[in-house]
């Protein structure tokens, strides 16, 4: 869950779908013009034209926007409205496909419609041919959204911040029960039936995998085929598994540099210059002052040995920063140089809705976590269980009504592709194994090395564009699969080595 990285911070851990930081060259943002004659165009609701960007994109997407209104309660439908966000990004032939790619975001808590940009060159071949709808859940972008905190919270100390995630139901204007993901389901489907759609194909990762597999289970004679990228499966509960899992990515890290000539010559004593690291910042916590990343400004931070290991944990969602802590690390330990391991921790950010994020995983979660999980998660990790605090912030937040089929098996004959990163810290393949033991026409892909969200890479988008073409797993072309490696390791800060 939880994708784009964790967000940084001393007792959160939030799972989310990974946002791509590079573009492909060859696309132009001019490629996006409104051609198609899809469904879209007859839809029940207006839809006028928009564009839709991100600063850290340099892509600006045409596409068409439009609000549905719905009933924050369903079962009331004359109560409280709230307006649901939509965008449609029409395929570029005149002869569209007549079923969308939906893409689901990560979280719970990211908005799609923000993120878009981003994500946009991988799905660019897809496009062609398909119109790409796009809705932000309730709770997040333009969908009332819901927000807890602000930047500068982000350096309040754990008692300071579970107060304000603790005080912050009561501030927001609306009725936390209904934000379940179920009922951003009915949503989806309601958006589906207004725009003209019949079947849908549908992308999720991380969160987002749970999303679209709540879909099927509710709308399965809509579903054409389905993606799901870093899987939640039914039996996966938010900090349940994640400090073993998480030492299991941080071990295949180190044992990739151990077996790695230019790494290993660089860092021969990586695994104890960490172990050295913690054992300090555990007993003696230091204060450090760095520039932020983006303002300059100089910012004060208590670095503890759980903020370190917070970090850490963070960056091994992305192979791209996961490249860079093995010098971040020997920095720390020979020149008490944290600036570059907590600097980077910035560029993670994925701007969750937070107040979406406890909506959601404060009833879906938080009642599957034991009295005793903390002790049961202590052992040979590094990383810190944050179950305890994650229910004491949860204490305080209404519950809405569990969805009854939210945690039994899917079962499904719907073609599905399944890819998992090797070295996912928090959605590892032994979850997408799981489900796909009831998916007989499923297929899982594993990337060797590799972290949270595995649409990245040519292959993956290869395959993906192939499987949607067809609606099926058969014959579909995985051989490149092995081919794909994790980025090089810096051996210094001038990058890999040549």
């Amino acid at each position: 869950m939880l994708s784009a990285s964790h967000k940084v911070s001393k007792n959160r851990r939030y799972i989310v779908l990974r946002v791509v930081l590079f573009v492909l060259l060859t696309v132009l943002s001019s490629s996006c013009s409104a051609q198609s004659i899809s469904s879209a165009k007859k839809a029940a609701i207006p839809l006028t034209r928009c564009t839709l960007s991100l600063p850290s994109a340099p892509n600006q997407i045409d596409a068409k926007c439009g609000t549905l209104i719905v009933p924050e309660n369903p079962s009331i439908p004359d109560g409280r409205l709230i307006n649901l966000n939509i965008a449609v990004v029409p395929a570029i032939s005149r002869k569209a496909e007549p079923d969308p790619l939906f893409v689901l975001a990560g979280g719970p808590g990211q908005s799609i419609i923000e993120i878009f940009p981003a994500i946009y060159p991988i799905l660019f071949r897809l496009h062609q041919t398909r119109d790409i709808v796009l809705v932000d859940q309730r709770g997040t972008g333009q969908s009332n959204p819901l927000h807890c905190l602000n930047a500068n919270d982000k350096f309040l100390n754990n008692d300071e911040t579970i107060a304000l995630l603790q005080s912050c139901p009561e501030k927001l204007d609306a009725d936390l029960k209904y934000y379940t993901t179920d009922i951003a389901m009915k949503d989806l489907d309601q958006v589906r039936s207004v725009l003209g759609y019949s079947t849908i194909n549908l992308y999720g990762t991380s969160y987002g995998t749970r999303a679209a597999l709540t879909y099927l289970k509710m709308y399965p004679d809509q579903v054409r085929s389905i993606i799901l990228d870093a899987v939640v499966d039914p039996t996966f509960v938010l900090y349940k598994d994640t400090t073993q899992d998480g030492q299991q990515a941080l071990n295949i890290l180190l044992s990739r540099c151990e077996q790695n000539a230019d790494c290993s010559s660089a860092y021969p004593n990586l695994k104890n210059e960490l172990d050295v690291v913690l054992h300090d910042l555990d007993k003696n916590p230091i204060d450090i002052t760095i520039p932020h990343p983006t303002t300059g400004q100089p910012i004060e931070i208590s670095l503890t040995k759980e903020l370190f290991t917070n970090t850490i944990f963070n960056s091994l969602y992305s192979p791209d920063f996961a490249a860079l802590l093995p010098l971040s690390i020997h920095q720390a330990y020979t020149e008490d140089n944290f600036a570059p391991l907590i600097t980077q921790s910035y560029a993670i950010d994925a701007n969750i809705y937070d107040g979406m994020f406890y909506a959601v995983t404060c009833t879906e979660d938080a009642p599957f976590i034991s009295s005793n999980q903390s002790d049961q998660n202590k052992g040979s990790s590094i990383f810190v269980d944050g179950s305890k605090d994650f229910v004491e912030v949860c204490k305080t937040w209404p519950k809405g009504d569990l969805f009854p089929e939210l945690r039994t098996p899917v079962s499904s004959d719907i073609p599905t592709l399944i890819l998992s990163g090797e070295a996912d810290p928090v959605t590892p393949p032994w979850h997408a194994d799981l489900l796909a033991q009831t998916l007989p026409n499923s297929l899982h892909l594993i990337f060797n090395g590799m972290g949270h969200g595995n649409l990245t890479n040519e292959c993956a988008i290869k395959i993906l564009g192939k499987f949607i073409d067809n609606a099926s797993i058969e014959r579909l072309d995985t051989s490149c699969v092995e081919d794909v490696i994790p980025p090089p390791f810096f051996v210094d800060f001038s990058g890999p080595r040549p």
